[in-house]
């Protein structure tokens, strides 16, 4: 199950990255050229978060019964806070994650509730570019932290 949940959190990192990019082009060309919020931005926005919530099931799921890192963490949280890879994976990536989750859907509900065809386009744009910043940064990148993944499995 590991193996299989690990894989699948790799892909669906993708899907998130190319939903958050689309919605982000979309909304900001919206925005800018005061279009409607169609039906497809509607769905796009959706799916975006859609595909947010299903990485952070995913990731609670490794994170507190699957993965052998973070049981090797749970075992000494104090020397894992010390070793800053072990810190990545028990505070900074899911901190960071649960944080890019939050904003991707008050962003969503913002946008839904947003009274103008200018402000939905508006609030779906900085709301999903922040999340998508704040996730590219968690992900393991090595971006501003030491860990490295596959960009591929």
């Amino acid at each position: 199950m590991y193996n299989f949940l690990l894989h699948f959190h790799s892909i669906n990192r993708w899907l998130v990255l190319i939903a958050a990019l689309i919605v982000i082009i979309q909304s900001f060309s919206g925005w800018r050229n005061h279009s409607p919020f169609t039906k497809g931005n509607n769905i796009t926005h959706s799916a975006f978060v859609g595909f947010v919530h299903l990485q952070f099931l995913t990731g609670i799921l490794l994170y507190f019964v699957f993965s052998p890192i973070t049981q090797q963490i749970f075992n000494d949280f104090g020397a894992a806070m010390k070793n800053s890879t072990l810190r990545f994976w028990a505070v900074e990536h899911i901190l960071g994650m649960f944080i890019g989750t939050v904003l991707a859907q008050v962003g969503r509900t913002a946008s839904k509730k947003a009274t103008t065809n200018e402000l939905k386009h508006k609030r779906a744009f900085i709301y999903t570019l922040i999340a998508l910043i704040i996730i590219l940064l968690s992900i393991p990148f090595g971006i501003i932290n030491p860990e490295t993944r596959p960009l591929w499995r």
